[in-house]
């Protein structure tokens, strides 16, 4: 496995990246291999990509989608706020999986509608509309990725427990 995309290797020639950052990536990239049953390109696609183009496309992992979004997105930020970016969607694909796993389809039917309601409703307070496109992202990581509760570690469990008390204190 590359630790890192090939896609985001003219960002380290340009020491675009630092050291701390390029190792945070290759962390999440890791993390999210682990974790995400579902490829983000099926094999048949790859493929077909493939005798299209006459090569592989970079992005084939949901572990590369997000080390090459971040890193493109976010290269600018200082080491601190590219750290809390990396924690946050550790944090979000462990309370996905927390909060969907075990659901009934009721359920998602109904944050679909929900969100449905809220990107129709202007006027619904930002609070509550923030909460339900989270919530909504939340559902389509555990959904697309395929995310399962046995992927993650105890570790991962304790981290997001000590994540959660940072945030409540600040």
């Amino acid at each position: 496995m590359k630790e890192i995309n090939p896609a985001i290797e003219d960002m380290l020639a340009h020491k675009k990246l630092s050291e701390s950052k390029v190792e945070r990536l290759i962390f999440l990239k890791k993390l999210v291999d682990k974790v995400a049953v579902r490829p983000y390109l099926p094999d048949s696609e790859v493929d077909k990509i493939e005798r299209k183009f006459g090569v592989k496309p970079d992005v084939i992992t949901w572990g590369d989608y997000f080390q090459t979004h971040i890193a493109s997105e976010h290269w600018e930020k200082s080491d601190k706020e590219f750290d809390t970016i990396i924690d946050t969607i550790r944090f979000d694909l462990i309370a996905a999986v927390m909060i969907f796993s075990n659901k009934n389809k009721e359920f998602f039917i109904d944050l679909e509608e929900a969100f449905q309601a809220s990107t129709n409703d202007l006027e619904k307070s930002g609070m509550e509309n923030e909460e339900i496109n989270h919530l909504h992202i939340l559902m389509t990581y555990f959904n697309e990725m395929g995310l399962k509760m046995s992927a993650f570690e105890n570790k991962d469990f304790d981290f997001f427990r000590q994540y959660s008390e940072e945030q409540a204190v600040s």
